[in-house]
């Protein structure tokens, strides 16, 4: 296990994997779970499900607090030519509040980086305003949609050259 090397991630530490791992698996279907919320059920996604699962995650990030509780995750999918795509930002609901989300961002794009990966882009919805902030706060520029996501209303795409 690697431990995150920023000072305000120092009760924290990250366990890094790939999307068939069994804690990756929960994360996600918590993650599926609040989508569906959030657009009015698995049907309003039917377009969306089919590139957005768990075992295309290349990389996953499992952020765990300093009592050993998994407390967010993420993760990579390659994605073109150079590009990968940030996946799952998700911190559980006790653990919010603590800038947790914009910290894995940054860890990703480092990792992303090491890799040789020359830019993350990432889809939102345009609804989560929170994330939309945080994203451009972290130097994200809006760019047209990608597939699977250029004919979904309510996405929004970002990227970030590194």
């Amino acid at each position: 296990m690697q431990l995150i090397n920023m000072e305000q991630m120092n009760n924290y530490r990250i366990r890094w994997t790939d999307g068939n791992d069994r804690e990756f698996e929960e994360f996600h279907a918590i993650t599926e779970n609040f989508y569906n919320q959030l657009v009015g059920g698995p049907q309003n996604r039917q377009s969306f499900i089919p590139g957005n699962q768990s075992k295309d995650v290349k990389y996953a990030m499992i952020v765990y607090s300093d009592e050993d509780v998994p407390a967010a995750c993420s993760g990579l999918k390659e994605h073109g030519s150079g590009d990968v795509e940030i996946k799952r930002v998700w911190v559980q609901p006790p653990f919010r509040g603590r800038h947790l989300a914009s910290l894995m961002i940054r860890e990703l794009e480092g990792f992303a980086h090491e890799r040789g990966y020359r830019r993350t882009v990432l889809m939102t919805r345009e609804r989560m305003d929170y994330a939309i902030k945080m994203y451009e706060g972290l130097g994200y520029k809006r760019i047209e949609n990608y597939p699977p996501y250029q004919h979904m209303d309510d996405a929004v795409c970002y990227a970030k050259n590194l």
